[in-house]
């Protein structure tokens, strides 16, 4: 290591004299009881101000490193405990690392990620403007504390004619909490519902994080299987009593099926008996294909039914709002636990999206959407059909921004993935989602949200030249 500190600025130049004497205390270049050079001579070894020095003296003092004796100078004290922390700090001629680590790379290639909107396709330019004059009109007291930890009042009611409109729910705006993200809404459900030992009966598949999340809690997760009728109610426990059961009936993730009525009445039946909850995840049905979107199990009955919601789909994930409609019976026990979380959620983003969604473009963003999803939708169908013929069965398709696309003849891995990776495709096996391995091992869940119908085609036959599949083929 260089004695010398480089000619930067003097406020880098006391960083590194201060992380240089610090790493020699660290290795045993300067023991315990021993005495520092002089002022003097160190700034003269290091060539640097006498003054930096004795800043830095006194700094290590202050941190417990050194102690300063009258007429006698200033000693190494005795740290106790390991000094194995060499190589944990920079030294004199390091120079900050500025760039992401390899793991936060971005892809590049063709991603058919599930349930991922087109983010080049949000209107930036109009949330810009709304919430610059949020910004810039706000009252000092909304930069503090809310004490209201269920969000902006605002938000909350234009939720609820949001969902009025869209989705045909009925609720109040004292029955909606504002959430960071859907995933936090369901810890919080957790929370609530679950300890170590309890049952949650989940479908399965399911999301990977959703089931992480369930079994963050202890709680023992019974696997509910699912058809082209969404959940198979019948195959739900009768030997014990969930706590709770989750449930996405709209368009179940990944599968795409719609829970029917007959199963809805079915399931709001078990709920009612066991004095278990149901947690509605609907998280994308606004953007159906044909007709209207599919209305809410909530809509059957709200005292048995926490519906959650999110923003992250129909606008995009890092804005970080989501949302729950809570029967009341809950709804105190939620709070407190919102508050015991984080709070709040930060208070003039809830009220950017509040006028976003009061002003009808949340609504005008949905309408345009759902045609260029419909298009690139329609491109990946006539793809896979086109490349592979009789060899794919194509479901699940209705609404959301993924289908399901079963390749007789071909199983799907996570080397099969990550194979496909290197050639700038990324795919996803059905059977990441599942609890129970081995039935899906055909499937791939492919989005078309966030890919171009140019990219769609050209994803599509690089898959065909790696499987060795196509509809000539056998």
């Amino acid at each position: 290591m260089s004695n010398q500190i480089r000619p930067f600025t003097a406020d880098t130049k006391t960083k590194q004299t201060y992380a240089l004497l610090r790493e020699r205390i660290f290795q045993g270049r300067y023991v315990a009881g021993s005495s520092l050079p002089s002022t003097r001579d160190l700034a003269s070894e290091l060539g640097v101000s006498r003054a930096l020095i004795v800043d830095v003296y006194e700094q290590l003092i202050a941190e417990g490193y050194l102690e300063g004796r009258q007429g006698s100078g200033t000693y190494v004290l005795d740290l106790g405990g390991s000094r194995q922390f060499q190589g944990q700090f920079m030294d004199s001629d390091s120079s900050v690392e500025m760039t992401a680590p390899e793991s936060a790379a971005r892809f590049n290639g063709i991603d058919f990620r599930p349930s991922f909107p087109a983010l080049d396709h949000v209107p930036h330019k109009k949330w810009k403007e709304m919430m610059m004059s949020v910004y810039d009109n706000a009252h000092s007291s909304e930069f503090g504390y809310d004490e209201d930890a269920a969000g902006n009042w605002l938000l909350r009611t234009n939720i609820c004619r949001f969902l009025l409109h869209v989705k045909g729910i009925q609720c109040l705006p004292s029955q909606v909490i504002v959430t960071a993200g859907a995933t936090q809404a369901i810890a919080l459900l957790c929370k609530l519902f679950l300890k170590p030992g309890d049952a949650v009966a989940i479908e399965d598949p399911t999301a990977s994080f959703i089931y992480n999340i369930f079994a963050s809690t202890g709680a023992d997760i019974v696997p509910v299987p699912v058809d082209d009728h969404g959940m198979c109610v019948n195959s739900l426990p009768t030997h014990l009593q969930p706590k709770c059961v989750f449930v996405t009936p709209s368009h179940q993730f990944p599968f795409g099926s719609i829970l029917s009525i007959g199963r809805r009445i079915q399931l709001l039946d078990y709920a009612r008996q066991t004095g278990c909850y149901l947690i509605e995840d609907d998280y994308d049905s606004e953007f159906r294909y044909a007709g209207m979107p599919v209305h809410a199990l909530r809509e059957l009955d709200s005292e048995r039914v926490v519906y959650v919601g999110t923003f992250s789909k129909n606008l995009y994930p890092s804005l970080r709002l989501g949302y729950m409609v809570v029967p009341q019976e809950i709804l105190d026990a939620l709070l407190r636990l919102k508050r015991l979380t984080d709070m709040q959620c930060p208070t003039l983003p809830q009220i950017t999206l509040a006028r976003f969604i009061g002003d009808g473009h949340l609504e005008r963003h949905i309408t345009r959407m759902r045609r260029i999803y419909g298009k690139r939708r329609n491109r990946l169908i006539a793809a896979l059909t086109e490349t592979f013929g009789s060899k794919v069965n194509i479901s699940g398709d209705a609404a959301g921004l993924h289908l399901i696309a079963k390749l007789s003849g071909h199983k799907f891995d996570p080397l099969t993935a990550a194979k496909l990776e290197e050639r700038n495709i990324k795919i996803y096996p059905a059977e990441k989602y599942t609890i129970a391995k081995g039935k899906y091992e055909e499937s791939l869940i492919m989005g078309f949200g966030n890919v171009t119908e140019a990219q769609i085609a050209e994803g599509i036959k690089t898959l065909a030249q790696f499987t060795n599949i196509n509809k000539k083929a056998h």
